[in-house]
């Protein structure tokens, strides 16, 4: 049964692993950005400051301390090696209850060089700078969660720039260093801690209905899933029996093992037990004794020895007979 304990640890333990590397902090996307804010979207303080999106695309709570938002990544490779330092123009989030992102929420942050305003507000802004994009960095100082590289006209238009579908990024073109542009445009409508899909979608029966209209992917995908979980269920029953028949050998061994090591404890003990002749000679006169007498002979006893053959008087015929009537 220990086991069968390790078996299902592991497997809980593996799927876990998978969730927690699958949903953390690379799912965060720079989802929009507004640099020249005239008279948009405020902070709390009424002002109109450049400020950028953050997108948790996860299905699950991430939190965001310790990353970092910066418009310079020059010591993006210094900072990430072992006590390197990192640049003076990073943010770094502060730990805050509001950093915890739930799943598909939004963040904002103000791109106003004023981090005394609150955990909320950058130490560097957009029109200080001689780049043209915003990165966000992992905690660890070496991992570009993601980067948007905006055109220089947004900078004289009150225009909104980001991704057309919210956190679509190619991933491929990403990780090779490509910073496309294809998912990413000037946004017809500002959409601060929404999202930026503000067209009618299609709904989903619509879209299977266009897109498999004979039914054929669904009825493979189905089978597919099915046979799957037989496939699953089969591999989890044969470990199962695997492990019970591996527990049960081990039963039987330990219980047969049990007898012989008692009757040999049992022999052992009658050898060491034997009765010597005398003994055994001495309890056979008193056993006889003690069949053959009627009364063993004691101090202060009388012992009445009769006669090997005696009548009961009950056994007497005269005393059952009853006396003849007397005649007055």
């Amino acid at each position: 049964m220990k086991s069968i304990y390790k078996y299902i640890f592991t497997i809980v333990a593996l799927f876990a692993v998978t969730i927690s590397f699958g949903q953390s902090v690379y799912d965060l996307r720079l989802n929009e950005m507004m640099i020249k804010n005239e008279d948009n979207y405020a902070d709390e303080y009424g002002r109109h400051v450049p400020w950028v999106e953050i997108f948790n695309t996860a299905y699950n709570t991430v939190n965001i301390t310790g990353c970092y938002l910066t418009d310079d990544t020059t010591g993006l490779a210094a900072a990430g090696k072992k006590g390197g330092v990192v640049p003076s123009k990073w943010y770094k989030i502060p730990t805050d209850q509001k950093m915890y992102m739930p799943q598909r929420s939004f963040l904002i942050f103000f791109l106003d060089n004023s981090p005394l305003y609150g955990p909320f507000h950058t130490n560097f802004t957009p029109a200080e700078s001689r780049t043209r994009y915003i990165a966000l960095i992992n905690a660890n100082g070496k991992d570009l969660l993601d980067i948007v590289e905006y055109p220089v006209s947004l900078r004289d238009t009150s225009l909104t720039f980001g991704y057309v579908m919210d956190g679509q990024r190619d991933a491929a073109a990403f990780k090779k260093g490509i910073r496309a542009s294809g998912e990413l445009a000037f946004l017809n409508e500002f959409t601060p801690n929404s999202s930026n899909e503000t067209q009618a979608k299609i709904s989903k029966q619509d879209k299977l209905k266009r897109d498999d209209p004979y039914g054929i992917g669904m009825a493979l995908i189905s089978m597919a899933v099915v046979f799957t979980a037989l496939i699953m269920i089969y591999i989890m029953l044969k470990i199962f029996n695997y492990v019970t028949r591996r527990s049960t050998q081990k039963s039987k061994a330990q219980a047969s093992a049990t007898p012989a090591a008692a009757m040999t404890s049992t022999k052992g003990n009658a050898e060491d037990d034997t009765v010597d002749g005398p003994t055994c000679a001495a309890i056979g006169v008193a056993l006889h004794l003690h069949f053959n007498s009627m009364h063993d002979e004691e101090s202060e006893v009388i012992t009445i020895n009769m006669p090997s053959k005696h009548y009961s008087p009950w056994a007497q015929k005269e005393l059952t007979m009853k006396r003849n009537p007397r005649l007055r």
